[in-house]
């Protein structure tokens, strides 16, 4: 058998005939390389000939298999580096299949293109294996101005792994465009479906009132507390800004109901009283409504009771945008007093706002 000590065995006596028999320094070097060289291909011959090490035939290479049918082909396991984080991260030349275990949203950088292909220093074929094995979204992006061809459209600067989600990521070797594809990408099971249901009477009074009925829209408020569910991942509530914070791109169906009644009798000589419920979109204006609808209420409901005004619209949606659910006056007579949305006797609910995923982009 052919061993490493065999080897350091076999320069050691090399050496010491060299110096017994040399007769200058240039020839104890020139004896040197020449040692070097023999040992260089002694242990190359070693390794073709170790049963069941590495063979090669027909110029290509095998490990464990004398009939190689690919340019290297191994006859067994492969082993690949493994790396678990909980935070955000940039990835290196020493990743490769990369594990995310965070408990909030974070971010995987793929490596910049520095160099393009056949040019040294090009990263052609490198391949990354991400699974989200944590509870928030993790986003693969790619570097700068760079993008990731996704098979739709001209590339994304990103993509979004949702928990339990698994993709892989390929270099193509370009240095601008979409310089990373996406050899697959397998994301949740579970839709996305978000709801909040409450009981608590809202007012609008005093300045909200007066905002309310020049039609400048009013942010019909929850709190966390009323979830009433919350699965897939793609939303989360924002308490402090009563709205839902869309984490992940794609078609969502919004919808929203409210009780409205007025303090008092309504003001005007209008047949009704138009009340606006509306769905609107990283802010509160009118120009932000993305769905609404009017409920014309005749004056003696508006006064004295609670009418249902329901509101729903199928949009895309961009991860990071806030959606609200609001209201105000829309036209004829106007509530005076203030304005409320309360429940009605025998119901439990005053108001609710919901979404549902229906597709990732």
């Amino acid at each position: 058998m052919i061993t490493y000590d065999n080897v350091k065995h076999q320069q050691t006596i090399f050496l010491i005939e060299l110096i017994k028999h040399s007769g200058s320094p240039s020839e104890i070097l020139n004896y040197v390389e020449l040692k070097n060289i023999i040992m260089k291909n002694f242990l190359f011959a070693a390794l073709l000939v170790l049963p069941g090490v590495m063979y090669s035939q027909a110029g290509n290479v095998g490990v464990n298999t004398v009939l190689p049918g690919s340019t290297f082909t191994v006859n067994g396991s492969i082993a690949g580096q493994y790396k678990r984080v909980t935070a955000s991260t940039a990835l290196g030349v020493n990743d490769f299949y990369m594990a995310y275990g965070g408990a909030s949203a974070g971010t995987f950088i793929l490596p910049a293109a520095t160099a393009a292909a056949p040019a040294a220093g090009n990263i052609l074929g490198r391949v990354y294996y991400i699974k989200n094995v944590g509870t928030a979204l993790l986003t693969i992006a790619a570097s700068g101005s760079e993008l990731i061809d996704n098979q739709s459209g001209a590339g994304v600067s990103s993509v979004t792994l949702t928990p339990g989600g698994y993709t892989m990521f390929i270099s193509k070797g370009t240095t601008s465009g979409t310089t990373w594809e996406i050899g697959i990408l397998i994301n949740k099971t579970i839709p996305t479906i978000a709801a909040l249901g409450a009981s608590d009477t809202v007012t609008y009074s005093g300045t909200s009132l007066t905002n309310f009925n020049n039609s400048i829209p009013q942010i019909i408020p929850f709190s966390v507390s009323d979830v009433i569910v919350n699965q897939g991942g793609s939303a989360v509530w924002n308490d402090a800004g009563d709205y839902w914070q869309i984490l992940e791109s794609g078609i969502y169906k919004i919808e929203g109901y409210a009780y409205f009644g007025s303090g008092g009798a309504v003001s005007g000589t209008g047949a009704f009283t138009g009340i606006n419920l509306n769905i609107t979109k990283n802010g509160t204006a009118l120009t932000n409504i993305i769905g609404g609808n009017r409920g014309n209420i005749d004056n003696d409901t508006a006064s004295g009771g609670n009418t249902p005004i329901n509101v729903n619209c199928v949009v895309h949606l961009n991860a990071g945008d806030k959606v609200y659910l609001t209201m105000n006056w829309g036209a004829l007579n106007k509530p005076t007093t203030d304005a409320h949305i309360s429940t009605p006797n025998s119901l439990s609910e005053c108001r609710n706002f919901s979404l549902q995923q229906l597709s990732t982009p």
